[in-house]
């Protein structure tokens, strides 16, 4: 059996004519299972975990491990399943690459690769969300990236996805073959409402997002998932652990309450599709 670093090398090996030097834009190429190297001399190790830092700008830390362990915890509990079935279906072939855009740890991308097998990367700023995707998924590629001047050469990918994430419309469109797909996740108005009525929050009002994409892609489709999905009791904390709507409540007592409290919660996404 192969080692998590000989299938990484390979993968990379493959990866490779499809990355571009975050500082010149020049090819990439890999030294002696290592490195990246273009031929101005930039070099960017692979780290131990298995990814690599391809950006110009810092790393965030605006995320912790914590959060990224919860949401993982969440996402391969299988909260979002009949969102990973459709996101599959939509990927036209077997060995399609596809890149998730603004990844955090990689859970989505992981659970598409489980149903398809595809040829996947994942780039997000957050080092923390990128080592966590590396050191669970070696079939994978990860990197750390600005996705405002991403280290991909043109026309690299059939699919983007972009799950509850910024876009970049213009870089995507860079980076998708004619024909490809942009496939943007974003909440629909009843996403989490059991915790938007806990905390007092309004509904998620997704109406300026969805012009955002129908003004790239005009004839964009669309498809939604409404469902429930019944919380084991060891999702309910790192779900309230995981999203935005409770951040500021972090370590107060509430917590505790809601996560009692909390025992399904309804899953709304909009899917939006636009094709390059």
């Amino acid at each position: 059996m192969r080692s998590k670093r000989e299938i990484r090398a390979d993968l990379m090996k493959q990866g490779s004519p499809f990355l571009r030097c975050p500082y010149c834009c020049n090819a990439l190429n890999i030294e002696e299972d290592k490195r990246l190297v273009c031929d101005q001399g930039h070099t960017f190790d692979l780290a131990k975990q298995g990814h690599v830092h391809l950006t110009k700008k810092p790393a965030s830390s605006n995320y912790s491990g914590a959060l990224f362990t919860a949401r993982e915890e969440v996402i391969r509990g299988g909260m979002y399943d009949p969102l990973h079935e459709i996101l599959s279906g939509l990927v036209p072939h077997e060995e399609a690459r596809v890149l998730d855009a603004g990844c955090g740890e990689g859970s989505h991308l992981s659970a598409v690769h489980e149903r398809k097998r595809i040829f996947g990367a994942g780039a997000d700023l957050a080092k923390a969300g990128i080592e966590q995707a590396a050191k669970r998924e070696a079939e994978l590629l990860w990197f750390v990236a600005d996705l405002a001047e991403a280290p991909f050469q043109d026309e690299s990918f059939d699919v983007i996805f972009n799950i509850f994430s910024p876009a970049n419309y213009q870089e995507f469109r860079r980076l998708v073959k004619k024909g490809g797909k942009v496939i943007k996740v974003i909440p629909g108005t009843g996403y989490l409402q059991e915790i938007r009525e806990l905390t007092g929050e309004a509904a998620y009002d997704n109406k300026e997002v969805i012009e955002g994409f129908t003004a790239q892609f005009p004839e964009a489709e669309r498809q939604t998932a409404v469902y429930t999905f019944e919380l084991p009791e060891k999702m309910r904390r790192p779900l309230l652990q995981m999203t935005p709507l409770t951040w500021k409540y972090a370590g107060d007592e509430k917590m505790k309450e809601w996560e009692e409290k909390l025992r399904k919660i309804t899953v709304e996404v909009e899917v939006l599709i636009g094709v390059v």
